[in-house]
């Protein structure tokens, strides 16, 4: 089903301290950068059921959830924000009987 495709939320562990470099090298400082904010992804298009644009609107949907893993805490958010966009023939069949099952 379509959480098979969706990226596993991430599960957030504190790493240990590095201990410090005896030679460092020079690192690139992100603070001094003129753009330190992360770009916008692009919204998937609207989907429509259609065979030939499915894997497009999947890996649409799966780029901006990477690039936006912070705002999709769950699978459940995950799943209900990718449905909202399957507002238009057999995609919008499909994502009506799920929001109606349920528990869905």
């Amino acid at each position: 089903m379509l959480l098979e495709h969706l990226p596993p939320t991430p599960v957030i562990t504190p790493t240990p301290p590095t201990p410090p470099e005896t030679n460092p090298a020079p690192r690139f400082d992100v603070s001094t950068a003129p753009h330190t904010k992360i770009p916008c992804p692009a919204l998937p298009d609207t989907y429509d059921g259609d065979q030939a644009g499915g894997e497009r609107f999947l890996q649409s949907c799966v780029t901006y959830i990477q690039l936006s893993g912070e705002a999709f805490a769950s699978d459940v958010l995950k799943i209900s924000w990718v449905l909202s966009y399957m507002k238009l023939g057999r995609a919008l069949t499909y994502a009506l009987r799920v929001f109606r099952r349920p528990g869905g």
